[in-house]
């Protein structure tokens, strides 16, 4: 036989129960206590108070257990607050509608947190593509300075080779001239070298001529 808070529970699921109706479903918390955790905890639970009276969802009947649980335990307020973030149990904004009654809006806050993740993961996919294009832009510079390097050593190598043909062709200017003016110079001596050659040519034929009159004498 099924007993009567489970009964309670079975039948009024999904529904919002009066605080007797939840004090039959939980009847190990007192009523003072109940009224206390909705009150510490409300953003926590899915409820109505509507002149001063409660209307609890049922599907808060094992949120409640907890809470009671982690009091047994002896965490505090805060400290319970964080257990039940832990669970991954959502928060609940109460709004006053028209100063008579608090209305839970756990749905409107479930899209909101929807919203803020997915903004939160479409600004993350921008800091992964802004932190790529970076890269890309790093190396890019990189290669052109790489480039511009080869560049200056090739420039660099052309104006060696520049001036070693400017030093070559120097060099063979040099002696091409020193060339043409010894030529010029023989040139110039020309007759010089004539009478020389011509006076030695008289002594050697004097010379000879002397020395064939000598046993006559």
């Amino acid at each position: 036989m099924v007993d009567k808070p489970r009964k309670v529970l079975k039948t009024l699921i999904n529904q919002f129960l009066t605080m007797k109706e939840l004090k039959e479903a939980l009847p190990e918390i007192p009523e003072n206590s109940l009224k206390r955790y909705l009150h510490e905890h409300e953003e926590y639970l899915n409820f109505k108070k509507e002149h001063n009276r409660y209307r609890i969802n049922a599907s808060e009947i094992e949120k409640l257990r907890l809470i009671r649980q982690f009091y047994a335990e002896g965490f505090k307020r805060e400290e319970v607050n964080t257990k039940l973030e832990e669970r991954g149990i959502p928060r609940t904004i109460t709004m006053d509608l028209e100063d008579t009654s608090l209305v839970s809006i756990n749905h409107e806050l479930t899209d909101v947190k929807k919203l803020i993740s997915f903004l939160v993961q479409q600004n993350e996919q921008f800091r992964l593509h802004q932190n790529r294009l970076k890269e890309q832009n790093a190396e890019l510079i990189h290669e052109m300075y790489e480039l511009r390097q080869s560049m200056e050593e090739f420039r660099e190598l052309q104006r060696m080779h520049h001036e070693m043909e400017a030093e070559k062709v120097s060099y063979m200017m040099d002696h091409l001239l020193a060339a043409q003016q010894s030529f010029e110079e023989v040139n110039n001596n020309k007759g010089f070298w004539q009478k020389i050659s011509k006076q030695i040519d008289t002594c050697y034929k004097f010379f000879l001529k002397g020395k064939v009159q000598k046993p006559n004498g």
